[in-house]
């Protein structure tokens, strides 16, 4: 059997309770003394037939009050539980999409084939980010570093070559060492990724005020290409030999007019 309600208990004990209010008292049955006087015999029924519908009514009323508050609190209780299912189905949890991060821009839109930013996992593409950046401002940096060096040398460094050769010709290989060096103590002490902000968020010491979706996209994408660059440019020079400069100049200079 299931369990017993609350509301069907409650009526079954106010109709106990309401069917005792019509025995008749002790001393009114058939073992009662019958008098001779019919006028006594009116006035000893009287008070019985006073008596009697008053004490049902307050047994009945009592009943109805208890009923009805047991029936107010469940119509409560179910009104709560309502609200709190109905709450439950509207809250929805936003799981992280890496499609909708700054860096989603034309022509590729969101581009990741082998798939390693994962729906949901918001520091692992957190690391991926803070990767790609670092990447791309040292990957801008050496772009510029290997065209710039053809022309612009430091005191010192005047017979080191140009290009990927000065990591290997002393003293370009000391100058190398202590660039590695001062570039990680960098990193490990002033420009340490602080976790409470954006990745690659380092502050703004000269005020630029460029902090935006639009400028962090262009710098993602800037990135980007001086990653393909680097590359290209150090490929190219492993197989022809020329630095950043002279892979631009001397193919064109022996370009001929006709």
């Amino acid at each position: 059997m299931g369990k017993p309600q609350p509301l069907l208990l409650a009526a079954a004990g106010c109709c106990a309770i309401g069917g005792t209010a019509f025995v008749a008292a002790p001393g009114a049955g058939a073992g009662a003394p019958v008098s001779s006087l019919r006028g006594a015999a009116a006035a000893a029924k009287a008070p019985a037939e006073v008596s009697g519908p008053s004490g049902t009514s307050t047994v009945l009323a009592s009943g109805l009050l208890a009923v009805s508050a047991i029936v107010g609190r469940r119509q409560k209780h179910k009104t709560v539980r309502s609200a709190a299912e109905e709450g439950a189905k509207t809250e929805k949890v936003e799981v992280f999409n890496p499609a909708k991060e700054p860096g989603v821009t034309l022509p590729l839109m969101y581009f990741d084939p082998a798939g390693f930013a994962k729906m949901g996992d918001r520091a692992g593409f957190r690391n991926l980010r803070v990767s790609e950046l670092k990447h791309g401002r040292v990957a801008m940096m050496a772009a510029l570093g290997t065209v710039i060096q053809h022309n612009i040398k430091f005191p010192g460094f005047d017979e080191v070559p140009g290009g990927i050769k000065a990591l290997i010709t002393p003293p370009g290989t000391y100058g190398f060492i202590a660039l590695l060096a001062i570039a990680g103590g960098m990193e490990l002490v002033v420009w340490k990724q602080d976790d409470d902000k954006e990745p690659g968020n380092f502050g703004d010491p000269l005020n630029f005020g460029m902090y935006q979706e639009e400028w962090r996209n262009r710098e993602l994408n800037n990135g980007r290409m001086a990653m393909i660059s680097i590359l290209g440019i150090i490929l190219a020079e492993l197989v022809s030999g020329l630095d950043g400069v002279e892979q631009i100049w001397k193919p064109i200079g022996q370009l001929t007019v006709e």
